[in-house]
């Protein structure tokens, strides 16, 4: 995938993302700064995570107790 694609992908997600919260109501249509600087986090975030994704952990049974 080459880099714009990488990053048009992102912005289309992110974008998907806040207008399902605007149209459920849990976010305000007013934009403020900090809601800028939350969008433009989670594209970045979309690029280039910070942490890889959570691998699910299994843990074995206990014996005993």
């Amino acid at each position: 995938m080459k880099p714009t694609q990488q990053i048009a992908d992102a912005i289309r997600k992110v974008t998907a993302a806040v207008q399902e919260s605007l149209d459920g109501g849990r976010r305000s249509r007013m934009v403020d700064a900090y809601d800028l600087v939350e969008v433009l986090l989670a594209v970045a975030d979309e690029l280039d995570p910070e942490f890889p994704p959570a691998k699910a952990k299994t843990r074995k049974p206990r014996r005993g107790r």
